[in-house]
């Protein structure tokens, strides 16, 4: 009887997201890193914990390739705890969403590569924003920005 050697096949080209630094000189001097715990604090009510997971994820990955990488987004999702089936109406997608909405990723292009930009860092939480939060969030918000 004679072993066979399985190689993973390699993703579906729809599966791979091309994700890039979006750079913004002015946000990165006065802003936070996505793995600051001010992001936790603050962002992470807005973002909801999917999101600010993902972005702190795909940040990762630049650590490493500052020049871009490209992303499996089934094995994303699944390193995340949350399921993904192409289209946009599961958990991973509406990360992904989230993250365009509240300005922490763009898309920059659909062919031939889906290609997304995301920010290293993130600026102050907008105002908008900050005045959903609980009073005791906007309290302690207050006094995180009054100490730095």
């Amino acid at each position: 009887m004679s072993a066979t050697i399985h190689t993973p096949a390699p993703p579906a080209r729809d599966h791979i997201v091309r994700v890039l630094h979006w750079p913004d000189a002015l946000i990165e001097r006065s802003g936070y890193p996505v793995d600051h715990p001010y992001v936790e604090m603050f962002w992470l009510p807005v973002l909801g914990p999917t999101a600010t997971w993902l972005a702190r994820r795909l940040v990762g990955g630049l650590h490493t390739a500052p020049e871009g990488y490209d992303c499996d987004v089934a094995e994303m999702a699944r390193a995340l705890g949350v399921s993904y089936s192409p289209g946009r109406n599961n958990p991973f997608a509406r990360a992904l969403q989230r993250c365009a909405m509240f300005g922490v990723s763009q898309q920059i292009a659909i062919e031939p590569v889906h290609t997304i930009a995301v920010r290293t860092v993130l600026p102050r939480i907008p105002q908008r924003h900050l005045a959903r939060l609980p009073e005791t969030m906007r309290t302690a918000h207050d006094d995180w920005v009054g100490a730095h």
